[in-house]
C-alpha cells in the first residue's frame, strides 16, 4: 500500500499535465521533463544514484513539478490563446487544487520524516571515495541486516603492489581526512550523509588484514551517532 502511494506521489504531476496539455510538441516536451523529474525519486530511494539532497529532492519535488507544469501552460497559451472556460477551464482548476493538495502532502511527509528521523541506513559505496589503487575486493552488500543502531556493509580493499595494507589503510584515513571527514566515536571517521534536512553521519572504521584493508561502513541513526 505504502509502494503504491508513493508512485502515486511521484506520478500525481504527469497524470496533471496528460488533463492539461493542449499541443502535441508543448505537451511532449514538457511531459519528458516531469517523467525525469518522478523517475529520480524511485532512483534515490533505491540507490540507483546517490545524492546527498535526496531529502531536499522529495521536498522539492512538488514545487519543481508545479513550475514546469505552469511555464508549459503559459507557452501553451501563447500558442493557442486563453484556455476555454468549459471543459478546459474545469480542468485547470482541478489541476491546481490538486497541485496545491500534491505540495501539501509532500510537506506533511517531510515533516513527519523529520519527527521520526532517525532510522539507520545502508551506506552507498559512492559516499565511500576511494584514493587511486585502491580497488574493492568484496562488499557484504545490504544484506546481513540492521544491528541496533546501525547498519553495517563491509569491504574488502585489495592494497596496491608494493604496499602494504597497514599503509594502504593509513592512505585512505588521509585521503578521507583529507576530504572533509572528521574523528567521530570509537575511532571511526564520519561525513554526513544528508545536506539540510537530514542530520545522520556515514561512519567508517578502517583496519588492516591479510592482504588489504577491511572497512565498515556504518549507517547509523540519529540516537546513536554522537559528535
Amino acid at each position: 500500500m505504502f509502494e503504491v502511494l508513493r508512485w502515486l506521489f511521484a506520478l500525481t504531476p504527469l497524470l496533471c499535465w496528460a488533463l492539461l496539455a493542449r499541443t502535441r510538441l508543448v505537451g511532449a516536451a514538457v511531459g519528458v521533463v516531469l517523467a525525469g523529474l518522478a523517475a529520480a525519486l524511485p532512483a534515490l530511494e533505491h540507490d540507483w544514484i546517490f545524492s546527498r539532497a535526496a531529502v531536499e529532492a522529495h521536498a522539492g519535488y512538488p514545487v519543481a513539478a508545479a513550475a514546469v507544469i505552469t511555464a508549459g501552460a503559459l507557452a501553451e497559451r501563447r500558442l493557442r490563446g486563453p484556455r476555454p472556460t468549459s471543459v478546459h477551464g474545469s480542468r485547470a482548476a482541478g489541476v491546481a487544487v490538486a497541485l496545491a493538495a500534491h505540495t501539501v502532502v509532500a510537506a506533511l511527509g517531510v515533516a513527519a520524516w523529520s519527527m521520526f528521523l532517525g532510522e539507520p541506513y545502508y551506506p552507498s559505496l559512492a559516499e565511500l571515495p576511494l584514493p587511486p589503487g585502491l580497488r574493492i575486493a568484496s562488499d557484504s552488500g545490504t544484506s546481513p541486516g540492521c544491528a541496533l543502531g546501525g547498519c553495517t556493509r563491509t569491504l574488502a580493499l585489495a592494497a596496491p603492489a608494493g604496499q602494504s595494507p597497514a599503509e594502504a589503510a593509513e592512505r585512505l584515513r588521509a585521503g578521507l581526512a583529507g576530504r572533509g571527514w572528521t574523528p567521530g566515536p570509537g575511532g571511526c571517521l564520519q561525513y554526513p550523509h544528508g545536506w539540510l534536512l537530514d542530520d545522520r553521519r556515514v561512519q567508517v572504521w578502517i583496519s588492516p588484514g591479510e592482504g588489504g584493508v577491511r572497512v565498515d561502513l556504518v549507517g547509523p541513526d540519529l540516537h546513536h551517532q554522537s559528535s
